[in-house]
């Protein structure tokens, strides 16, 4: 569930159907034209819009578009950060109630996870698509909902409508990179985004790539109860950390979460 390729992407084996890969720019539905001094194009969420308000700034009050195809706050709080790390809550307290329950002189039974469960609190604390866009609307923003096309160095289009601007930022975010292996187009594969729309804990779970999303779903899902298998085309984990930090890691995911590793290899078919 992570396999990594120079810049970031990210895509994992298991069984749910495939996601659309296309990352778009742009959506909302209320629908303006006019003369804006910044149209931002963007899912990559806070960091652009930090960019924007900077921006906006240097033009004293300037007044600034966004245009959103996916979701409203990009990736982060929607699919990313926010999210992964409520599953690892999860996962370090099932943890420590196997590991450390009995040592405190505490009697329990076998945590069991139920990922329907997990997920719906997940969703819960996500902020709603809705409520982005008052958000946004309210912090002075204008939002348009649709795909955008440049129509020409100061033009967009989206829909049937128009916007000139002075500037126009496009931060379009990443998408799924799908390895190249043999017969992965025949499977239902799974990556970083639909494994956190799971409902049912895999038995299995092979996990392409050891970078740090990679690293993290395997966790997660090894502690969730999962059997993990981490295959990494590096001769180590995290290859961009310190070569003692990763071996360490990988002896804590092997011997603390049973998770398999194997290195220096690459999946050639499925």
């Amino acid at each position: 569930l992570g396999y990594e390729d120079e810049k970031f992407a990210y895509a994992v084996l298991a069984r749910e159907p495939a996601p659309p890969a296309a990352a778009r720019i742009i959506r909302q539905p209320q629908i303006r034209s006019g003369h804006v001094n910044l149209v931002t194009c963007e899912p990559d969420g806070v960091h652009d819009r930090t960019i924007s308000r900077k921006q906006g700034d240097r033009y004293r009050e300037a007044k600034v578009a966004l245009l959103e195809s996916t979701r409203w706050g990009g990736r982060c709080p929607n699919v990313a950060c926010k999210p992964t790390k409520a599953y690892l809550v999860v996962a370090e307290l099932v943890h420590d109630i196997h590991e450390l329950a009995g040592k405190l002189g505490i009697d329990v039974g076998p945590a069991r996870i139920d990922l329907a469960r997990v997920k719906a609190r997940k969703d819960s604390i996500k902020k709603s698509q809705p409520k982005w866009v008052d958000d946004l609307e309210a912090a002075g923003f204008d939002t348009y909902e649709g795909e955008a096309e440049l129509v020409d160095t100061r033009t967009v289009r989206v829909g049937d409508q128009e916007l000139t601007a002075d500037r126009i930022l496009i931060a379009t975010g990443s998408r799924t990179a799908v390895p190249p292996i043999e017969g992965i187009d025949e499977i239902d594969w799974i990556d970083h985004v639909s494994a956190l729309e799971l409902t049912e804990l895999p038995e299995s779970m092979l996990v392409v790539g050891g970078g740090p999303v990679g690293l993290e779903f395997a966790q997660i899902f090894a502690r969730f109860g999962s059997r993990v298998t981490i295959v990494q085309g590096a001769d180590r984990l995290s290859p961009r950390s310190d070569a003692q930090a990763a071996a360490v890691l990988q002896e804590v995911l092997e011997e603390e979460d049973g998770i398999a590793v194997v290195l220096s290899s690459y999946v050639q078919s499925v």
